[in-house]
């Protein structure tokens, strides 16, 4: 069998990768521990507040983006999408139209499609929330925690996960349509 053939038996075949999940590098380091009781917060190796603003921003720069409350009143901050773009699986959100939580230690919380997110937390990037492991069916398993960066080059790492986030909550990357959302 090819390699294409296997592919096209994948789970999520036929979707492409978003650009910023196609050449992940692996993260270096031990991953950090991450509280495994409410609200999750990443306790280790947490980002500097020069790190977090720039990840605050490269969110906001998104298309349809602004702030919210952070849900279920965790710490940190919320970025939902505007009611005409948030067109993706109702997996894609947090609560509401937020897709994306910020914790003050820049650890992020949000979900990819389950291909995706596989990738993701092979590479080393993230973890499974911890709720998706506890409250099985409640929280989609493609619920993740995504490591706080710690440099300018795991800043960059993190803003391609976020985009490819949005793009799950939008529905679609560029103009590809993805299955099972709202357009």
């Amino acid at each position: 069998m090819t390699v294409s053939a296997r592919r096209g038996s994948a789970a999520g075949a036929g979707i492409p990768l978003p650009p910023g999940l196609k050449r992940l590098a692996r993260r270096s380091g031990a991953r950090p521990r991450i509280e495994p009781k409410w609200p999750c917060q990443q306790v280790e190796q947490v980002s500097s507040e020069p790190s977090l603003d720039a990840l605050k921003q490269a969110i906001l720069a998104l298309e349809g983006v602004f702030t919210c409350p952070s849900p279920f009143e965790a710490p940190g901050l919320g970025y939902a999408l505007t009611e005409e773009l948030a067109c993706g699986q109702p997996e894609a959100f947090i609560s509401g139209s937020c897709w994306l939580a910020l914790q003050p230690t820049g650890a992020m919380h949000l979900s990819l499609r389950p291909d995706w997110a596989q990738r993701v937390v092979n590479h080393g990037w993230a973890t499974v929330h911890p709720f998706a492991r506890y409250m099985a069916g409640a929280v989609p398993p493609q619920s993740l925690v995504v490591y706080a960066p710690r440099n300018d080059a795991e800043i960059a790492v993190a803003g391609r996960i976020a985009i490819a986030a949005h793009a799950y909550a939008l529905g679609r990357i560029g103009d590809l349509i993805l299955p099972d959302t709202r357009w």
